[in-house]
């Protein structure tokens, strides 16, 4: 039976022909079922909030739920060891890690004998990262959600094995395996680092490979390291001195001769869609015996980022620097007896995808200066591979490591000093939470059952030096490590780099309460110096000074500045001459916009340097 209902004017009441006691028992069966269906919706919706919640939870902790592993580990004075992985703990040394087996079995391993230090750190990055966090002003969940999230979505390109590594490591450590493959690939998704990399020949025709690792977290990175060796089924032993967790490699060599090392560069356009370089490095070491098998593996991946990675051939006497980008990649052989790399791009085509940072700093320009001043010969030995990597003075004599802003090759950001032995014994190492190369070296021999020998001692360093390096190193804020900067002028009262150091740093952060009086006080000690008249010009400025400030700043030639250094000074004689001459502050003008064209820097002056000098005209932060 069809009830038909006609359309009723509102106030009007339909009946549609249906009993008024079967409607109201209608009308309440209707109830009855959509109460049970709202019941049924926000059921579902509570359930899939609290999947959602937790799935959340879990992506945004660090390093998440630990749980404890329970393995039988043989120890025997240094020595310990599980299945067939062994590690030996040296008094004084790193870790020498050796795992065997398939990967799963490796990481299974790994994680059990590697434990003790696999949970500090834990502790250590867990530091780092909210350090981070607090330094880019966003909450540290969210900042290990979006890390968690750039590795998983990395992760997903590696071999099986890898992933399978990373599962047995997680069961022999009880570390989820999120943590894992987040710090595994920490490199690739943060591409923060300034390094030195060097090929020498030495007698026979053979390479001496040798390296610094420079980071920017030494306070916690800097007494990490251990040294780790795969002894994988069906392909070459590999072995590499990296961090806990590092999967990857980022220094290392296989058993077939082949060594690598790399250099971070910085680029305009990263790939997301890249493949790690670290475990691009992986895969080389453990399949490739010779560079040719080398370069054929880098046409079948595309990098995230830009790469300077170094590569040697023990056994063919062949060198060669390959830079990696997004698009495109070059080879540089090794033709004379020495062939270093920084962290900037050589190759002429390749540079365009440099980013205008890289172009107008300092870093790199500092350390070729000291680089081409270093001796040649036809043949090295490992020593001079040594007295490269310590290598801090300039061609005039400076000490690049105490003068305002330089940066030697041997820094405050040295961590690790790593040179592979041409002859197939291991390599020499050096550690430390700053200039790790002028640390006591050991040679570590290719038989970990062997102990360290030291090769070559310590150097010393002045403790002003000593003191500002673990300023920087320091996991606090940057109004704390200013602060620490003032603490230590006080202290070295007639040194005028730990006054410039104030300056420098309050400047970059608009303390214009602090900047002339240290600028001040370091250029009155040593006039000589360009960058602290740099300073001294600007802070004459800010003092309202205009004479003076036109004087000391005109009075610096354009060949003793940096590109930064000179936009610096350009910038601030615009402003000077603009309200006494315009027609000369706009000839500075022109020669700032010239430097910004050639280093392709327009947008980064706007949004970097341009805001600095517009607070020191609106007076900055008071303290």
């Amino acid at each position: 039976m069809y009830i038909t209902c006609l359309y009723i004017p509102p106030g009007h009441v339909a009946d549609c022909g249906v009993p008024e006691a079967r409607r109201g028992q209608g009308g309440r069966e209707m109830k009855r079922k959509i109460t049970k269906k709202k019941i049924t919706v926000l059921t579902v919706l509570l359930v899939i909030s609290i999947i959602l919640g937790y799935a959340i939870l879990e992506l945004a902790s660090f390093p998440g739920k630990i749980t404890t592993s329970e393995y039988n580990v043989t120890t025997e004075g240094v020595k310990s060891t599980f299945h067939e992985g062994v590690i030996y703990r040296y008094p004084g040394m790193v870790p020498l890690l050796s795992v065997s087996g398939d990967h799963y079995e490796m990481g299974l391993q790994y994680g059990v004998l590697l434990r003790p230090e696999v949970m500090n750190a834990l502790e250590s990055y867990e530091k780092i990262l909210r350090r981070k966090a607090k330094e880019e002003g966003i909450p540290y969940p969210i900042l290990t959600a979006v890390l968690k999230y750039k590795a998983k979505k990395l992760s997903k390109s590696l071999p099986d094995r890898f992933l399978e590594e990373i599962k047995g490591f997680s069961k022999g450590s009880g570390v989820p395996e999120d943590a894992i493959i987040t710090i595994s690939l920490f490199y690739d998704v943060s591409m923060a680092t300034g390094c030195t990399g060097l090929l020498m020949r030495c007698e026979n025709g053979t390479i001496i490979h040798a390296r610094n690792n420079d980071w920017f977290e030494g306070e916690e990175l800097g007494k990490l390291t251990v040294v780790v060796r795969y002894n994988a089924t069906g392909y070459n032993s590999v072995t590499h001195i990296d961090y806990p967790l590092w999967m990857g490699v980022e220094t290392g060599y296989n058993d077939k001769g082949l060594a690598f090392s790399e250099e971070t560069y910085g680029v305009k356009e990263p790939n997301p869609n890249g493949f790690s370089i670290v475990y691009l490095a992986r895969i080389a070491l453990e399949e490739c015996s010779t560079l040719g098998e080398v370069y054929r593996l880098f046409g079948r991946y595309s990098a995230i980022g830009g790469y300077g990675t170094v590569w040697s051939d023990r056994d063919e006497g062949r060198g060669a620097v390959v830079e990696l980008t997004p698009t495109a990649w070059a080879v540089k052989e090794m033709e004379g007896s020495v062939l270093w790399n920084f962290n900037h791009i050589y190759d002429p085509e390749l540079r365009k995808q440099q980013r205008a940072k890289t172009n107008i700093d300092s870093w790199n320009w500092d350390r070729e200066e000291i680089a081409s001043a270093f001796p040649r010969k036809s043949e090295y030995e490992i020593k001079d591979a040594v007295e490269f990597l310590r290598a801090q003075k300039a061609p005039d004599g400076t000490d690049y490591s105490w003068c305002g802003t330089k940066r030697p090759i041997c820094n405050d950001c040295g961590l690790q000093m790593m040179v592979f032995d041409p002859n197939g014994d291991g390599f020499y190492l050096a550690t430390g939470p700053s200039y790790a190369a002028c640390r006591n070296i050991y040679h570590v021999h290719g038989d970990f059952s062997r102990p360290p020998e030291l090769f070559r001692g310590a150097v010393p360093i002045k403790p002003a030096v000593e003191e500002a390096a673990r300023i920087r190193n320091m996991l606090v804020s940057r109004e704390e490590k200013l602060q620490a900067y003032v603490d230590l002028a006080q202290k070295y009262k007639d040194d005028a780099n730990a006054y410039f150091l104030v300056a420098y740093h309050s400047f970059q952060q608009s303390r214009w309460d602090l900047f002339a009086d240290y600028a001040e006080k370091a250029y009155s000690m040593k006039p000589f110096v360009t960058e602290y008249k740099l300073f001294a010009g600007i802070a004459a400025y800010q003092q309202k000074e205009p004479d003076r400030a036109i004087k000391l700043l005109e009075s610096i030639e354009f060949s003793e500045l940096h590109p930064w250094q000179e936009i610096y000074r350009l910038r601030m004689l615009e402003k000077t001459w603009a309200s006494r001459n315009p027609e000369i502050s706009d000839q500075y003008n022109a020669q700032k916009q010239a430097i910004l064209d050639r280093y392709d820097a327009h947008l980064y002056y706007e949004k970097e340097i341009s805001p600095l000098f517009e607070e020191l005209d609106t007076g900055g932060k008071e303290k």
